[in-house]
């Protein structure tokens, strides 16, 4: 029997390996429920061997639709043992969204969690020869089976499957800001070579306690930090789902030390009124990512919760995800909106349109090589062709270094805006706005087509509780940073962004709203 990999780690050796040597610690708390690393694998036995009786077969794909959860995790491990692909799902997308999905990847079972069983039986009438197993409460929906019956006849035995770094790990859909969703498939090396840039830079110590806020369909939620607090011994809290006040509470109960906070929800808690009731002083470090930010993110941090520590990562799911990452709080601050430093086992580069390396200072397409680099998108030759070149994976987004070598973002590829002949990147402009009138709590610069600039600089703002938008101040005051094609020549003053999971700004669905809005009222 082996469950070790002839080539690198795997998922579950990591669960398998923790539990030989941490066994009677806590590894996950879950509101009322803890759970051993000893207790813990055993439960991830039970779920490898449920998956294999469910007639699963090695290289199989299964699927789950739930909120965060230990359940949810020991699936995704069970998975692993069993040397099934684990696919993630996003609970907020439509039943046809879901379908899709569901479809695409070849799913031979989706798990569901109770609360969501009236969207699976909605699903069940597109998709009858699915089957569903419904966990974390009674089953109402027909035909499905219960996870917890399942698991309770299931042995606890570690599973005799060979697994191989190389072998498919974890299959996640790409969020679709660009078109219809691709599932990008990541293999346990992957995975386990994220373990190791968390190990490197934000290195967990004896007495940490960490805070799994993140969603567990989206990468960094999934393993991010998850994994290497296993690996480590030591405890996680899991939310179900982002709440600030909740978060703040379990800091407090917990002393939570370590927190991986996207920026838009750091925001969020950050502007939080509720949170002066309760003891954050546990919180040392917080890592964050997924936006730009300004100077005053991190220094609000670290005077207004405490933090002695900062970290900015960025990543992208096909690279499993950490590309770079800040390694000291000063970089934020000196550097604003900096990237940080590729992580020590990936290569970076700026290029052109042609692939050719741009020197310091220079926008170009952000291309990257290394194990964490994924297999390729399910299904997708065309689209792996385009986006998997000679051994470099090209992401999509525009960037540059500085002279010190630190990576820098400037926009999406397909987020750039050509106005009146100029290229006008959205991120600088958000960032001018940001930084000059403090009404703005959150801002998305989009291109609207236009019949006199090709498209229109259009800026789309939510305004600071307590305040309101002056559109003409807006733009006045970004006017003292910014040249004039580069200015907004319209503001959409908005309740909120529309978002996807990992908290970036869905600005296709604003542009053709508005663009729609703009056609309708001509």
């Amino acid at each position: 029997m082996s469950t070790t990999a002839p080539n690198g780690l795997s998922i579950g050796s990591i669960v398998r390996r923790a539990a030989h040597q941490y066994g009677n610690r806590t590894a996950f708390i879950f509101g009322d429920e803890r759970c051993s690393f000893a207790e813990y694998n055993r439960r991830v036995n039970r779920a490898a061997h449920t998956l294999r009786g469910l007639g699963v077969e090695k290289g199989g794909h299964v699927a789950i639709l739930g909120k965060n959860s230990i359940q949810y995790l020991e699936l995704c491990h069970g998975a692993g043992k069993a040397g099934i692909v684990f696919g993630t799902i996003n609970w907020r997308l439509t039943v046809d969204e879901i379908a899709f999905i569901v479809s695409d990847a070849d799913n031979e079972v989706l798990f569901v969690e109770a609360e969501f069983q009236p969207i699976a039986a909605q699903l069940k009438e597109k998709l009858p020869n699915l089957r569903y197993v419904v966990y974390g409460g009674p089953v109402k929906l027909d035909g499905a089976l219960s996870y917890e019956a399942l698991t309770a006849e299931a042995g606890d035995e570690e599973p005799n499957v060979d697994i191989d770094g190389s072998d498919d790990a974890i299959i996640m859909y790409t969020s679709g800001t660009t078109g219809l969703p691709k599932g990008a498939v990541l293999t346990h090396s992957n995975v386990c070579w994220d373990l190791v840039a968390a190990l490197t830079y934000v290195t967990p110590q004896q007495g940490d306690c960490f805070l799994l806020s993140m969603p567990m369909n989206h990468v960094s939620g999934l393993h991010t930090q998850t994994t290497t607090f296993l690996a480590r011994g030591l405890p996680i809290v899991v939310m179900s789902q982002w709440e600030p006040e909740e978060a703040c509470r379990l800091i407090e109960k917990h002393r939570i030390t370590l927190a991986y906070i996207l920026v838009a929800p750091l925001l969020q808690l950050l502007d939080s009124p509720l949170r002066d009731k309760y003891d954050l002083s546990s919180l040392r470090r917080l890592m964050t990512a997924a936006a730009k930010y300004t100077a005053d993110v991190p220094m609000r941090a670290m005077t207004e919760l405490g933090v002695e520590s900062v970290y900015f990562m960025y990543g992208l799911t096909e690279a499993a995800p950490i590309v770079s990452t800040t390694e000291f709080t000063a970089q934020m601050l000196q550097k604003p909106n900096t990237l940080g430093f590729p992580v020590w086992y990936n290569d970076v580069r700026i290029v052109d349109e042609q692939g050719r390396q741009l020197p310091p200072g220079e926008v170009g397409e952000i291309i990257v090589r290394g194990p964490n680099v994924f297999k390729g998108y399910h299904k997708r030759p065309d689209a792996n062709a385009e986006t998997l070149r000679n051994g470099w994976l090209h992401t999509g987004d525009l960037g540059y270094a500085d002279e010190d070598g630190f990576l820098f973002f400037v926009d999406r590829k397909k987020d750039m805006i050509k106005t009146g002949g100029e290229n006008v990147y959205s991120v600088e402009v958000e960032l001018a706005i940001l930084n000059t009138y403090e009404n703005v709590q959150e801002v998305a610069i989009v291109g609207i087509p236009d019949p006199k600039w090709g498209e229109a600089v259009t800026a789309f703002v939510v305004a600071r509780p307590g305040t309101t938008i002056d559109s003409e101040e807006l733009i006045a005051k970004a006017r003292t940073v910014l040249g004039g094609y580069k200015l907004p020549k319209r503001v959409v003053v908005c309740d909120q962004l529309p978002k996807n999971v990992s908290g970036k700004v869905l600005k296709r669905q604003l542009r053709e709203q508005y663009t729609n809005e703009l056609e309708t009222t001509a």
